[in-house]
């Protein structure tokens, strides 16, 4: 018959060996997992890593068949009365070109009028 402490004795050695068991095991797949060096793949525009036998395309563009998206101005202005809140308003570009067609078709009126 075993004693109380020795039961004791006995699960805390098993619990011991289980946790060290279990570093092993957790070390062997930090390893495995340390070691795939990816610096080398190649990636497509949206960096998705491309096949391995996947051949580049050889051009000066990033992006041949989409539109290069222009940088958008931002005004940024603190909101008064609150802290660390801002209000981030976007710079439009005034849309000149209804008003030039608006004002030839007024020409054309105007001398066909006086004509």
């Amino acid at each position: 018959m075993m004693s109380v402490k020795e039961k004791i004795l006995l699960q805390s050695m098993l619990n011991t060996l289980d946790r060290q068991e279990v570093g092993n095991h957790y070390q062997l797949l930090k390893k495995r997992t340390s070691n795939i060096d990816v610096s080398n793949r190649l990636r497509d525009h949206q960096g998705k890593f491309l096949p391995y036998d996947h051949q580049m395309e050889e051009s000066n563009s990033i992006c041949d068949d989409e539109e290069i998206e222009l940088r958008r101005n931002f005004k940024v202005t603190a909101i008064p009365g609150s802290y660390n809140s801002y209000s981030i308003d976007e710079k439009m570009k005034r849309d000149w070109s209804g008003n030039i067609y608006l004002l030839c078709f007024l020409g054309v009126l105007i001398i066909s009028y006086i004509s």
